[in-house]
């Protein structure tokens, strides 16, 4: 078992924040969710018809939405896929995703309640999975932490160390004798 903190009440805590599965399905399901949306937008079908869809229309087109959605979709299947095999590196690549995902499904039900009237579904559904993915920004965010991503605990500990020794020093002690 991967040991994450010297401290054995640290390291069963930051061991049980990073198990597979605590957010990484919701992930999963969103990205999927992004690469479905995607795909729909490819169709040669119009999708953006309707005055619901007005104001989306009128920033982007379908296509550019379906390469956007897809691309987003993969690129964070593909980073929840490394995160599961290697861990502490691609937590920050999780964390990035669901920001991402955040601002994509918002940005849609913006869109939506911006084409008010008509009320439409859109506003709802894609507010919700905005929220889903803020949820778990969080706890990738957590889980970066818990990991010490950017070593910040590992600097701490240095530095107190540090500190400490030229304490001892300035008191007149002993290199490794503390007092």
């Amino acid at each position: 078992m991967k040991v994450y903190d010297s401290d054995p009440a640290i390291n069963e805590r930051i061991r049980r924040a990073v198990r597979y599965g605590q957010t990484r399905w919701a992930e999963v399901w969103l990205s999927l969710i992004m690469v479905t949306f995607g795909a729909v937008l490819l169709y040669p079908e119009p999708t953006f018809v309707g005055p619901a869809w007005r104001v989306i229309a009128a920033l982007v087109t379908e296509q550019q939405a379906g390469v956007i959605s897809i691309t987003f979709g993969v690129v964070r299947l593909t980073a929840l896929w490394v995160n599961g095999r290697r861990g502490r590196e691609t937590s920050l690549l999780r964390t990035v995703g669901c920001v991402a995902g955040f601002f994509f499904w918002a940005a849609l039900s913006i869109g939506f309640a911006a084409a008010f009237p008509p009320l439409s579904t859109g506003i709802a559904v894609y507010g919700v999975l905005a929220i889903a993915e803020l949820h778990s920004s969080g706890r990738a965010a957590s889980d970066m932490a818990a990991e010490d991503t950017f070593g910040l605990r590992k600097r701490r500990r240095i530095n107190l160390a540090a500190e400490a020794e030229e304490r001892r020093r300035s008191r007149g002690g002993s290199v490794g004798n503390p007092r």
